[in-house]
């Protein structure tokens, strides 16, 4: 009895969490759907100069509710200077935190708040933040190093001024320093020093009016002097209000202080609290020009780093002495310090101070915490809300969108850190305005996912009133607005964009590998690289290894030498927080702290499998006691390859094999394709040495497929994407998903069907056309119910068909108030190479009309060829649909008819050449558009109706 009872009550706690499960995965679909606002894509919302008023900010609210959008990033920045004088003088300008600016704050998030949109704002303005209120010893510092050769015996007469004003390879600085600068050393050392001494201090013998008069020993020497600044640099595009000295970032009061001002001033507008108003704060690009300083740093690091900075401190500053030298792995040693310490600073009197008035505000923290300053993941673990970004690049024929090296590093940290939400600033443009496509936005998002970022903050929507005419205030960026062609298709790629975020944030990233990159080695030759676009890659294949193995089905993250460090390690795993890997990577890396090597020993007598790239790490990074820590490291990593066995090895770094051009790493995203496929080859050499089974085992390994794969509960949901925009890639892909059913979820439609009618996820065949991506969700038994009919697959056969060459009667709608007209067309034709300017300068839409005979029902497949951009097709008043990316195929089953058909092509232009011809008279125009050759455009075919593909 007391058996049938239990088994009673497992049975019904079974079936209740069964329910709970498949309620929750029903929740999910659902929102898959119908995604709410915060799944939606929101828009960086430039107020151009800050010349805003509360009609056109309802007005703008309501544009982009309608395409689509769920938030706003309110983004104040100074005016374009190409905006027209008279088109200014209509609005007046508003300071930042004005009673007046405050309250258009207060009628934008209230709008949003009506519309069932969210909103954000920008910490201050422009980037990084400041003001003109800030006290010279709040602003930014550095001490600027100044190099002089000298070869003696000489006697040198020179001033500090002169010495200061031409210091070798300094960039210009448009801005002086708010106080005069001051001496911080000056120093006098042999050149070519093989072991370490700190030179000839020379700062005694400064006169009081700021000169030296100097006796050069003998010999090739070196003069070194540092100056102290404070208010080097200012507020990029500061709007007004809040231009001027950039805030010091190493210093917590500073920082404080900043912060304090803004919510004290605006706080009272939004009822006494951000939060109240506001979903988040937000932080852009941290561009601090090599902010090096801050009052107590000297003091600082001697705490932390246990001996004087100061005689080391104009060799830190100076580039890598090269070479393997004692003097040269002294410098290297105290170069890593010094930056460690910098980023320390960084983290707990920047990060922390930012985060906790986020806090007390009640707002979320939204940060790109990357630049020179911080550790990229470790930053992003710190955030509400980390954040990366990707651009658009362009060449002269073509927009090529690519996601950048901090992507991987941004969501890694957010894995590691439990953050599900990881936006990016998406569609970055400062180069093809005007000319970005719809199909640019889904290349771009769909390489975006792939690295982990999956919340698009678009670049940007300007604020531009009616009366600033076309094409109005442009700041930056993708031209989002109503003013555009393709605008009215804009919320086809918001709703794919939604639907793919709403489930990315509510499922689990997977990841079987942990990837080290040699950071310490890189602070101590390269100093603090800039991200998102670090200046050098040590080693060439650091940034691109993860990607390598996504496209051989391996998923990864970065780490840390900290994260490595409290790591716990059983049963070959390495597990952090509720991230778990099987495998961990070291690339290139030399130096790694004693307690890093530690951990890494650990987990090798934990069982698990350690793939040294290149070498072995052989000593420590500081200069402290760096005998013994280095002999540490080396213990400790002997100790674990011994106790690692055949699951540890260092092995050879792939080889780079071709030297990128601009045109290489334009086209291939970041590298040569030869490369590309060169360490994919590489990276499945080693995952079968080292038995990493893919989680997504494909047919055949391509530059162009990857995926994502992500978990809810029982259930596994894997997106790949084709990258390539001409070529379609055909593959078979086999799921380690046991006898889960393969279901489709369809992004653009919220639809979703049982995949190909198959019963279980062994393997599939797949075929994805240029630019298409496909959402496959596993679902145990008893899961998914309610499926609809899979739409029929529409291919077009390679050949043959029935020729459309019958001509072509045109209606041409221009933008911007431009007379409509007709032509008539024999043949089809790239608009941009037609000899009438009318024809080469359009943009807007054109609608193409023609009959045709058809004698063979067969033919159902109607192909339109080549498209600029957008194609909406009519056939014998059916409409067939509308495609916005990829091939323009439509399936024409239904419609067609043997006889006389009736074909419509309605199709949407970009702006680009329409705007390129405004050049010689709009500044704007001429700004962003005058400097590119002419862009295809229209249908220029051929156009067939063709049998379906086998």
């Amino acid at each position: 009895m007391v058996r049938k009872e239990t088994a009673l009550v497992l049975a019904v706690a079974m079936g209740a969490a069964l329910i709970a499960g498949s309620q929750q995965q029903d929740s999910l679909y659902r929102e898959f759907q119908d995604p709410p606002a915060d799944a939606r894509p929101f828009v960086r919302w430039w107020w151009n100069g800050n010349h805003v008023t509360g009609p056109e900010i309802l007005r703008q609210l309501d544009v982009m509710k309608a395409a689509g959008i769920g938030g706003v990033e309110i983004n104040s920045v100074a005016m374009p200077p190409e905006a027209p004088a008279e088109s200014r003088k209509l609005f007046r300008a508003l300071d930042w935190l004005s009673p007046e600016w405050n309250q258009m704050v207060k009628i934008a998030t209230g709008g949003a708040r009506e519309r069932g949109m969210k909103a954000d704002l920008i910490v201050g303005s422009g980037w990084p933040f400041g003001g003109r209120f800030l006290p010279a010893e709040m602003q930014t510092q550095r001490v600027l190093l100044v190099k002089r050769d000298l070869a003696g015996p000489q006697r040198l007469e020179i001033s500090l001024a002169e010495l200061r004003k031409t210091p070798a390879g300094r960039r210009g600085e448009a801005v002086e320093p708010s106080i005069p600068p001051r001496l911080v050393f000056l120093r006098l050392a042999p050149a070519g020093l093989t072991e370490f001494q700190p030179g000839r201090d020379l700062t005694a013998a400064v006169t009081p009016g700021g000169s030296i008069s100097l006796d050069v020993p003998e010999g090739k020497h070196v003069l070194y002097a540092g100056f102290h600044e404070a208010g080097f640099t200012n507020v990029k595009l500061g709007a007004p209000g809040s231009d001027g000295p950039v805030v010091d970032h190493f210093n917590a009061q500073a920082v404080g202080f900043y912060l304090r001002h803004m919510s004290n001033g605006l706080s009272p507008a939004l009822g006494g609290r951000m939060g109240n108003a506001l979903r988040a704060a937000f932080v852009d690009s941290l561009e601090l020009d090599r902010a090096n300083w801050t009052a107590d740093l000297p003091g600082e690091f001697l705490k932390r780093r246990g001996y004087e900075l100061t005689p080391y401190l104009p060799f830190a500053l100076d580039a890598d002495p090269g070479g393997d030298s004692a003097f040269a792995d002294t410098v290297r040693r105290v170069r890593y310090d010094y930056h460690r310490t910098l980023v320390e600073l960084f983290h707990e009197r920047f990060l922390r101070t930012y985060i906790e008035w986020c806090k007390a505000n009640g707002v979320q923290g939204r940060i790109q915490a990357y630049g020179r300053e911080t550790h990229v993941l470790e930053g992003s673990m710190q955030v509400d809300l980390p954040e990366g970004e990707s651009w658009l690049w362009g060449d002269a024929d073509k927009v090529i969108p690519g996601p950048t090296p901090a992507n991987k590093y941004v969501s890694s940290g957010a894995h590691l850190a439990g953050k599900p939400l990881i936006s990016f600033e998406a569609m970055t443009n400062t180069v093809p305005v005007f000319r970005e496509t719809l199909e640019d936005f889904k290349a771009g998002l769909d390489l975006s996912l792939m690295t982990g970022v999956i919340h698009p903050v678009m670049h940007g929507f300007n604020y531009t009133p009616p009366e600033a005419g076309f094409p109005g205030w442009i700041r930056f960026g993708s031209y989002l607005n109503e003013k555009n062609t393709w605008w009215p298709h804009f919320r086809n790629w918001a709703d794919y964009s939604a639907r793919l975020t709403a489930v990315l944030r509510s499922t689990t990233a997977t990841g079987q590998v942990a990837i080290l990159g040699p950071r310490a080695d890189e602070w101590a030759r390269a100093g603090l690289l800039y991200q998102p676009f670090p200046e050098t890659h040590l080693p060439w294949y650091h940034y691109f290894l993860w990607e390598a193995l996504q496209h051989n089905g391996v998923s990864s993250d970065y780490t840390s030498e900290n994260v490595l460090q409290a790591s716990s390690f059983a049963n070959g795993r390495l597990r952090y927080g509720s991230r778990e890997y099987e495998a961990l990577i070291l690339m290139d890396v030399e130096s790694l702290e004693p307690e890093t090597a530690a951990a890494v020993e650990k987990y090798a007598r934990a069982g698990g499998k350690i793939i040294f790239v290149g070498r072995a790490p052989g000593r420590s990074p500081g200069l402290r006691e760096s005998a013994a820590r280095d002999a540490l490291v080396r213990g400790r990593i002997e100790a674990a390859l011994r106790a690692a066995g055949n699951r540890a090895a260092v092995i050879p770094a792939p080889v780079q094999q071709e030297t990128a051009t601009r045109a290489g790493r334009i086209n291939q995203m970041g590298m040569p394709l030869a490369d590309r496929e060169n360490l994919m080859r590489w990276s499945a050499d080693m995952m079968r040495r080292f038995s990493i089974t893919p989680e997504v085992r494909f047919s055949a390994a391509s530059p162009w497929v990857s995926f994502i794969h992500h978990r809810q509960g029982q259930r596994d949901f894997f997106f790949l994407v084709n990258t390539n925009r001409e070529q379609a890639a055909q593959l078979e892909a086999a799921f380690p998903t046991g006898d889960k059913t393969p279901w489709q979820w369809d992004p653009h439609s919220g639809r979703r069907w049982l995949y190909g009618g198959a019963r279980n996820g062994a393997r599939l065949a797949i075929r994805l056309e240029p630019c298409e991506s496909i959402l496959l969700v596993f679902e145990p038994a008893g899961g998914a119910r309610g499926g609809e009919t899979a739409p029929a697959v529409v291919r077009a056969a390679a050949s043959g068909g029935i020729a459309v060459t019958s001509p072509w009667q045109a209606s041409f709608q221009p933008v911007n108030g431009v007379k409509p007209f007709e032509r008539k067309f024999e043949t089809l034709l790239d608009l941009s190479k037609a000899a009438d300017a009318s024809l080469a300068t359009f943009a807007g839409t054109i609608v193409y009309r023609t009959e045709f005979e058809v004698s063979d029902p067969r033919h159902s497949v109607l192909d339109l060829g080549q498209v600029y951009n957008i194609s909406e097709v009519t056939l014998n008043g059916k409409s067939l649909g509308v495609r916005w990316y990829g091939r323009h195929v439509y399936d024409a089953r239904g419609a067609a008819v043997k006889g006389t058909n009736r074909l419509e092509v309605k199709v949407t232009t970009m702006l680009g050449n329409y705007v390129k011809s405004l050049a010689p008279g709009n500044p704007v125009a001429k700004r962003w558009a005058a400097w590119f050759p002419p862009i295809p455009a229209g249908l220029a075919g051929p156009v067939r109706l063709a049998e379906p593909a086998n």
